[in-house]
């Protein structure tokens, strides 16, 4: 990545890392690696979450998640 890129990237950090180009690389690599990896775990999150609140509704009625969907 340019510089350019890299300080448009870090607007926003803390300390030095919004300045000091060397630090700002290492700072923007590991934020991207931790936003590539947090997209994944939302979507885990938000699917137990959904099964939790299907779960609550069917046991209202007397039904388990698992007989209205099996996994």
């Amino acid at each position: 990545m340019n510089k350019d890129k890299i300080l448009k990237l870090v607007k926003g950090f803390r300390g030095r890392a919004k300045n000091c180009i060397r630090i700002a690389r290492e700072r923007v690599e590991k934020a991207l690696q931790y936003s590539y990896c947090d997209r994944r775990n939302k979507k885990r999150d938000m699917r137990s979450l959904w099964i939790e609140r299907i779960n609550a509704g069917t046991r209202l009625h007397g039904v388990n998640y698992g007989n209205i969907c099996p996994v």
